[in-house]
């Protein structure tokens, strides 16, 4: 999945183009709802890369935008016709609620995701056992077979951290995580000694906050800030609720959260000493 452009990424990209186009040509959403004979809010979908973007509907729109260029509307068409593949969790889709497809369709197009956790090693960063028990407790009602699948999915996102193009991955963890027995004194001596490989990759970058500092930025409120490059780009903040995921992505909101990442870095101990810390934590373990 690394360095590959997904069908999420390839839906942003045309999204993107389309609102240059429009922009270009002055025309207003309104406008190019009208020609389409449907709502603004679908020309936003489209823009946006979250709704449906039929070949008819962006031909139609790029004539609308007086776009004639053979080679333009070809890659823009094509683009569009692999954009209906389905991306690598359409297989998983009865492991996982639906308000989490829309959580994996932006990990796997952004190119770096930075995160503050005060509870649990993020997902990324887990070990089949660790999450395990991490999905056993909140899932009481699922078997075992249904367990196993959210774990292999878990599993697969881990991916996105190796291969030619690797994820940019930045953790700050509150240093309760190193000590809750999570699964038991085994599998966190796993899970300990995992994260502290982890960290060790060029990609990773991994910060534990000491109980001696106290109260800090974000105190109690983890989240998640995901980047992307490929058009449109920008940044959104996501943070996990118990059956649910909210999204931020107004200038405002990702200016306070990046600044709260940033005064949690600085919070933090180095990497260094941070590793150092891990080490010894999954020693005590046993």
């Amino acid at each position: 999945m690394a360095g590959e452009a997904t069908p999420t990424m390839r839906r942003r990209q045309v999204g993107a183009e389309l609102r240059r186009l429009r922009e270009a040509a002055d025309t207003t959403i309104d406008q190019a709802a009208a020609h389409l004979q449907c709502s603004a809010s679908k020309i936003s979908r489209m823009e946006t890369g979250t709704g449906i973007q039929r070949t008819r509907d962006v031909t139609a729109l790029l004539d609308l935008y007086g776009v004639t260029g053979e080679q333009l509307r070809d890659e823009l068409l094509g683009m569009v016709r692999s954009a209906r593949q389905q991306d690598w969790w359409h297989s998983y889709t009865d492991a996982v609620p639906r308000w989490f497809e829309r959580f994996m369709a932006a990990e796997s197009s952004a190119v770096s995701v930075e995160e503050f956790e005060n509870q649990l090693v993020p997902g990324l960063l887990q070990t089949p056992g660790y999450a395990r028990a991490v999905l056993r407790a909140a899932n009481t009602s699922l078997d075992d077979d249904e367990i196993d699948r959210r774990v292999t999915v878990r599993m697969e996102r881990q991916k996105r951290l190796a291969g030619d193009d690797p994820l940019s991955l930045w953790v700050v963890l509150d240093e309760s995580v190193l000590h809750r027995h999570v699964g038991g004194s085994e599998v966190m001596r796993v899970q300990l000694a995992h994260l502290a490989d982890r960290a060790a990759q060029p990609n990773i970058t991994v910060q534990v906050l000491p109980y001696a500092l106290g109260a800090y930025a974000a105190f109690g409120y983890p989240f998640t800030i995901l980047a992307f490059s490929a058009p449109p780009g920008g940044e959104v903040v996501h943070m996990d609720q118990l059956h649910s995921g909210l999204y931020l992505e107004r200038d405002a909101d990702l200016r306070r959260y990046k600044l709260a990442m940033n005064r949690l870095r600085a919070a933090a101990m180095d990497p260094e000493r941070s590793n150092r810390l891990i080490i010894e934590a999954a020693e005590e373990m046993g």
